[in-house]
């Protein structure tokens, strides 16, 4: 691999915490900090585990092989199952609905940089190197001169220009305005292969933007020849035009199914030879009993069996499941919407009465798949991320189950009327919760829980589950007060903070385009986010700056952590072996985030053949 120059600033304990680190592990003085996190990673040192009993049977059982629902040959092919697919024509990630999540496009999306939670080691890729000169106001960036994209053309300093001050300019757009408006002056291309960025205000940060580690990159490069011409909030980039070891061959409506076929005039295939031909990513039954049976049967390899139908087949015996443990960085959260059009809702004493009214421990216990702690903070609870909390704060704003409390609140601030409905400015409440996950989902599950206990107290709520493309729209304009989803975002607290700041809270029913979209609005936090936009937060003047942040998101909550989060992966043997596993992670094992390429230049094929 080329290998980058030590970087300035730069250690996994924070991209892996600005995305959940940011000090790569190039140079070998971090490894030891990485060791927790990576541990709680894998689950070796983790705080839960779903891996079978020592005496589990032994693994004698016979698979009977199915016929996989595929166009395309099933020994060449790796199969997975994924979500309710509603969007088959557009790959424009930009924009709200505009590309199907988990469809494989992140098999065609490369990032400059890939950062591995399994090993810690951050691998240069489109870039090879970028580094910063000594006051942090220019920022090079130096691309391999091997990369093109998938239809030829070269992809270099060029593109990255074109992206960036795109994006700049256009807040509307997911992955626009922020920290490229807030910091970026001009993008000099230097040579074909050399792009400089130039400042507006020192910032060890920027690079961050460009690195996969919690799932994809922040931004990734836009073909300069493809986009130039269009409208970014119209154009559907179908077929896609990336830079990946995958392209689109096809996608199917009425089977729910893409189809991703291995690009011949790939560019990095030197350093990465994917081994199958097809990729195929399609939706899996709403039945559990029926997808788990698909699986059972080897017509999917990568999912479509839940936890309870793993736990049976392991209990008989079955040779070819594999599960394999990974500790999610992002906690199931609670998004509570502030804005005042919301009622309620927008007080902090509201939204404190709801954080009474959860039952963390039982969440974790018997809600999620596998037993997980709760999570207070608004981060993973990697040993890495302790540097972040105040445990003396924790205490003093105390996370508990007590609807005693939630009931206190409520009668000062929605006191009940002559119908005994509680009532806020005049009007009854009634509280809108939304979250993308299926009726048999764990988020659906937390929901509600949350929705029994807000009844005991007073506080009706309707539930809804919506469909990836409506819920997407509906939470990015703020036609919600609860949101039961995931904290999406990486964890130097400074890049959680500033996506809060008040200039990015937009009016409900208008698109959030990613940031803000609890519409919190408090001026001193604000200022503290600017403060910190400037310095290394493991600096000693970082820290008095970063509790007080904390003590503002303890007294207003704008987001509510529920629990930590533990994915299961499973994978079938039959066709495919090599997967990654709990003894040997050698990287996430999750087929919606990019870094799955890696997973796939590493399984080899059984020479098993589907039947006719």
């Amino acid at each position: 691999m080329n290998e980058a120059p030590q970087p300035q600033y730069e250690d996994v304990a924070e991209v892996v915490r600005y995305q959940l680190s940011r000090r790569s592990l190039v140079g070998g003085g971090a490894a030891a900090a990485l060791t927790g996190l990576l541990a709680a990673c894998s689950g070796g040192g983790g705080s839960y585990s779903d891996k079978p009993a020592a005496n589990k049977p032994v693994a004698t059982k016979s698979i009977q092989i199915g016929k996989a629902n595929i166009p395309v040959p099933r020994d060449q092919s790796v199969v997975v199952g994924q979500v309710e697919y509603t969007v088959f024509d557009s790959f424009n990630g930009m924009i709200p609905n505009g590309s199907p999540g988990g469809a494989g496009v992140e098999l065609t999306t490369e990032p400059l940089f890939f950062l591995s939670f399994a090993t810690g080691k951050l691998t240069p890729w489109l870039a090879t190197e970028y580094k910063y000169n000594d006051n942090h106001t220019e920022l090079t960036l130096k691309f391999d001169p091997k990369a093109h994209w998938n239809d030829g053309q070269p992809l270099g300093a060029k593109d990255f220009r074109f992206t960036v001050l795109l994006l700049k300019d256009r807040p509307d757009l997911f992955g626009g305005g922020g920290e490229l408006k807030e910091f970026v002056k001009e993008v000099v291309v230097v040579d074909e292969h050399t792009a400089l960025v130039k400042l507006l205000k020192p910032t060890p940060r920027l690079h961050y933007n460009f690195i996969a580690a919690i799932a994809g990159a922040p931004i990734n490069l836009m073909p300069e020849h493809i986009w130039k011409s269009q409208d970014p909030t119209k154009y559907k980039d179908n077929p896609p035009v990336r830079s990946g070891p995958y392209k689109l061959k096809q996608a199917i409506r009425n089977q729910k199914m893409f189809i991703w076929e291995k690009d011949p005039n790939y560019w990095n295939k030197d350093k990465l030879d994917v081994k199958p031909q097809y990729v195929v990513f399609q939706s899996t039954s709403k039945q559990a009993d029926q997808a788990s049976l698909a699986f059972e049967r080897a017509e999917f390899d990568v999912g479509s069996i839940d936890e309870q139908h793993a736990k049976q087949l392991r209990n008989t015996g079955y040779p070819n499941l594999v599960t394999t443990q990974f500790h999610d960085p992002n906690p199931r959260v609670m998004w509570l919407n502030c804005d005042p059009a919301r009622g309620v809702i927008s007080e902090p004493k509201m939204r404190w009465a709801i954080n009474y009214c959860l039952d963390r421990e039982k969440i974790g216990k018997s809600i999620w798949p596998v037993e997980v702690p709760p999570a207070i903070y608004p981060w993973a609870d990697y040993p890495n991320n302790d540097v972040w909390k105040n445990d003396e704060l924790a205490n003093k704003y105390k996370f508990e189950f007590n609807p005693q409390k939630a009931v206190e609140i409520l009668d000062e601030i929605a006191p009940k009327n002559a119908a005994g409905k509680r009532t806020y400015k005049g009007k009854e409440i009634n509280l809108e919760i939304i979250t993308p996950s299926p009726v048999d989902g764990g988020e659906y599950a937390i929901a509600n829980v949350l929705k029994t206990e807000l009844a005991k107290v007073g506080v009706p709520a309707t539930l809804r589950s919506l469909s990836g493309s409506v819920h997407g729209e509906k939470f990015e304009r703020g036609e919600y007060d609860i949101d039961a989803s995931w904290a999406g975002f990486a964890v130097d607290p400074e890049q959680l903070y500033s996506d809060w700041t008040s200039d990015r809270a937009q009016p409900v029913g208008k698109n959030a385009a990613g940031k803000n979209k609890m519409r919190f609005r408090n001026a001193k936090f604000d200022a503290l986010s600017r403060q910190l936009s400037g310095i290394d937060p493991s600096s000693p003047e970082a820290k008095p700056l970063l509790d007080q942040a904390l003590e503002i998101y303890f007294q207003e909550l704008p987001m509510l952590s529920v629990i930590q989060t533990g994915y299961p992966s499973y994978f079938h043997t039959a066709f495919w072996t090599g997967w990654p596993t709990d003894d040997d992670l050698y990287e996430v094992p999750l087929n919606w985030w990019p870094h799955f390429i890696f997973v796939l230049g590493k399984i080899k094929p059984t020479g098993q053949k589907g039947p006719a």
